[in-house]
């Protein structure tokens, strides 16, 4: 396990085969990125959470893979995929220390919708919508009967796993966020079919929801065993938090995979906010970067206040969240998923805020967590 400390930068590298280190930088090198053989310029990550790059876990990995064989037809190379993925082993690590008995479904559940994602991306937009109608049904009853897809066996038999484990109230949240995720991918496709790239406010709900975060922030809360008062669970300070972790955490993907997302032809928050702006897309990564800063900022502003005021239930999906963040960047740089458009210079992250990190950006759909933040409240 490898951490941030205050004052430095942490420099994270991918290079050509999977290979991944953070070093310690006495000073700030800016990487350059270059996409289609053009140079980009990135400015630094402003990440204030541990940074996690050995997660360990590998039996969830190979766990995993066999639960996929037993509930599934994959072929030994898309088995070998999901374990080299390291996916199950990451969500197990985030998710410590839960009860054993839910960490396994939990780590079974992330590689599921590695999976799932894959197979309804790649999906034409009448397979995606008919594949997710039957995953909402799935979730509505997992032994509901429904047509059968390339993904119907594994999300049907995840499904009851959770369910059956679940509280009443863990089971109302998986339900109602793995139906909005299965909803926002039909949403997705649509917006694909069209030339134009949605306003950033758009994106940033489809996005959300579609990249499965919601899903990931109820099962987090399924794996603490506890539930979150329901108090506690609407409210805005929580809603704020949750939403920066999400978008967050979906939009460092949006920058890591932003050439392969550019080759076939999928919206991004680069493209959004290139268009919006009128400039090149390429030119627009650093704006990128400024608007993940900036979530990643209000979430530790409003991480502070729940982990001090907060009930025990909140305050473990809390810390479950930070190491969720601290975990997501490096396994991206990392995971063989994104190794064929990783720049060979380092994404650099620092602990210093940006100077302006306290004024919410120009997006209404985010600029209300700013409402919420401990300086504005004291205000």
């Amino acid at each position: 396990m490898a951490g941030t400390s205050p004052g430095n930068a942490v420099a994270v590298r991918c290079r050509g085969p999977p290979k991944f280190e953070l070093q310690e930088a006495d000073h700030v090198q800016r990487p350059r990125p270059v996409f289609h053989g053009q140079v980009v310029t990135v400015t630094e990550l402003y990440f204030p959470f541990p940074v996690h790059s050995e997660v360990g876990h590998e039996d969830y990995d190979r766990e995993a893979a066999k639960w996929l064989s037993r509930h599934s037809d994959l072929q030994q190379a898309q088995l070998d995929a999901i374990v080299g993925s390291r996916v199950a082993a990451a969500t197990a690590f985030l998710a410590s220390p839960a009860n054993p008995e839910l960490l396994k479904p939990t780590a079974v559940w992330s590689a599921v919708y590695l999976l799932t994602d894959d197979v309804l991306e790649a999906a034409s937009g009448e397979q995606a919508a008919i594949m997710a109608a039957c995953g909402q049904r799935i979730w509505d009853d997992p032994d509901a009967p429904v047509p059968n897809t390339p993904i119907t066996a594994v999300v049907q038999q995840n499904a009851r796993e959770l369910l059956a484990l679940a509280t009443p109230a863990q089971r109302q949240r998986l339900r109602a966020t793995h139906q909005q995720y299965f909803a926002a991918i039909v949403t997705e496709h649509l917006l694909e079919t069209v030339k134009q790239p949605p306003p950033v406010e758009v994106y940033a709900g489809v996005r959300e929801a579609a990249s499965i975060m919601t899903a990931i922030s109820a099962v987090v809360e399924f794996a603490t065993g506890m539930d979150i008062p329901e108090h506690e669970y609407h409210s805005p300070h929580v809603r704020a938090f949750s939403q920066a972790a999400h978008l967050a955490a979906s939009w460092v993907n949006d920058v890591v995979a932003f050439a392969k997302d550019v080759r076939e032809g999928h919206h991004n928050l680069v493209t959004v906010l290139a268009h919006r702006s009128g400039r090149d897309a390429r030119a627009t990564v650093d704006d990128a970067v400024a608007v993940i800063s900036s979530a990643l900022y209000a979430m530790n502003e409003l991480s502070q206040v729940l982990l001090r005021e907060g009930s025990p239930a909140l305050r473990a999906y809390v810390r479950s969240m930070i190491r969720l963040v601290g975990v997501f960047i490096p396994w991206q740089l990392h995971s063989p998923r994104y190794a064929a458009v990783q720049a060979d210079e380092p994404l650099t992250i620092t602990r210093t805020p940006p100077a302006d990190a306290h004024v919410p950006p120009d997006i209404a759909a985010i600029a209300w967590w700013w409402d919420h933040l401990p300086v504005r409240d004291a205000a």
